[in-house]
């Protein structure tokens, strides 16, 4: 296998497994608009806001591993690393509708970061998480809105 090959078989992984982890976002998100009974709507809403969390937790913590192989940047990276998941940890504590537009920010805020203090490997990994941030970013925004419509 040459290194052309290695390497596109690692971009089409991380892409089939970072399109994969978009469906609990957006399978809680359509729930939500199918729903009717408030009961089964918070626990769409629970689900959605557990799983934000998993993933800001998941996103800091990639910042750890690389802070393992890069010591000039050590400090700055194991200190954002934790961030997602103790702000994650607080908007669980807030009502759905907030702590949806709270993990929107969050996301988008993860976004920037991660742009400026991860090197990203190549730049369809660079589009792969602008995507992904995109969509969930907007699937909170929407999460927000419905969770507004259903509380009312």
């Amino acid at each position: 296998m040459t290194a052309a090959t290695a390497n596109d078989l690692w971009s089409r992984e991380r892409s089939w497994l970072g399109h994969a982890g978009l469906v609990p976002f957006l399978g809680c998100a359509a729930l939500l608009f199918a729903i009717d009974d408030p009961a089964q709507a918070k626990v769409a809403e629970d689900a959605l806001r557990y799983y934000a969390a998993v993933i800001a937790s998941f996103l800091g913590a990639v910042h750890w591993g690389v802070a393992a192989t890069d010591p000039e940047h050590q400090r700055a990276r194991l200190r954002w690393g934790v961030m997602p998941s103790l702000v994650a940890w607080m908007l669980l504590l807030l009502p759905a509708k907030a702590a949806f537009y709270g993990f929107a920010l969050l996301f988008a805020v993860i976004l920037m970061v991660d742009r400026q203090l991860l090197p990203l490997p190549d730049p369809r990994y660079r589009q792969l998480r602008l995507r992904l941030s995109i969509a969930v970013i907007l699937t909170m925004l929407t999460a927000a809105l419905t969770a507004s419509q259903i509380a009312a």
